[in-house]
């Protein structure tokens, strides 16, 4: 029994690390979702509503979703392997808190795309996201569904590029430089995926450009590599990683 119950902590240390992130999160989520549910009944007293409150908010998810993966490794890496926890299992349990993080964000993601639909519907309001070359409307289930659908995966791709980022800078006080590769590669595939202009300043969106050519599908397979070698990376920077001595 001791033996299994080892193997599997690695499992079971990825589940606990991702539900006690959403928990301690949860007061920060729950002020996002209350925000965007009612700025557009605020707003429409004063204007007609023409824009997605939730694509704002779920846009705002992906750099927050980066900024907890890497702050993770970055802050609790030495005092983990400090209380016995080795660096494969350290590698296997953040995979397993990228996935439950990105899939529980994802599936309230699309929760709140389908509710902001029937909301926007119900008043006659218009469901629209800034896209590459105009406006995108979404104006069916279908449709809300279909574009919601992606952000799971999405998470995941900025779960993977933060997790890249803090591993690196932990490892060598010059490791931050990797933002230069990793930031204009994941903008890129957001674009890709997401079909829209990337949230935030306009070199976010000029990066976008080579991308935009894949099909759906296609971008979606792309991702999945991406994300496949960004796992692959983080694993070689911490079986690769000293500790240090003041941060143990």
């Amino acid at each position: 029994m001791a033996d299994t119950t080892l193997a599997n902590r690695r499992h079971t240390l990825g589940f606990a690390l991702g539900g006690g992130a959403l928990k301690y999160f949860s007061g920060w989520i729950a002020a996002v979702v209350v925000l965007a549910s009612a700025l557009p009944p605020i707003i429409a007293q004063y204007r007609s509503i023409d824009i997605s409150a939730w694509y704002i908010a779920a846009n705002s998810g992906k750099i927050f979703t980066a900024i907890v993966s890497g702050i993770f490794l970055y802050t609790l890496l030495a005092g983990m392997i400090a209380q016995g926890v080795t660096r494969r299992e350290l590698a296997v349990s953040l995979g397993w808190f990228g996935l439950l993080w990105s899939a529980a964000l994802g599936a309230l993601a699309i929760a709140m795309f389908l509710g902001e639909h029937a909301l926007y519907s119900a008043f006659d309001w218009s469901q629209t996201l800034q896209g590459d070359g105009g406006e995108t409307r979404l104006d069916s289930v279908g449709a809300a569904l279909e574009f919601s659908a992606r952000y799971p995966l999405v998470y995941l791709l900025y779960f993977t590029g933060g997790a890249i980022i803090g591993a690196a800078a932990y490892r060598s006080d010059w490791g931050w430089l990797v933002l230069v590769p990793v930031v204009p590669v994941v903008l890129a595939l957001d674009g890709a995926l997401m079909r829209t202009e990337v949230w935030g300043p306009g070199w976010a969106s000029a990066v976008t450009g080579a991308a935009n050519g894949l099909g759906t599908w296609q971008a979606v397979a792309v991702v999945l590599v991406a994300v496949a070698a960004g796992a692959w990376i983080v694993r070689g920077i911490l079986l690769g990683t000293q500790i240090r001595a003041k941060q143990a």
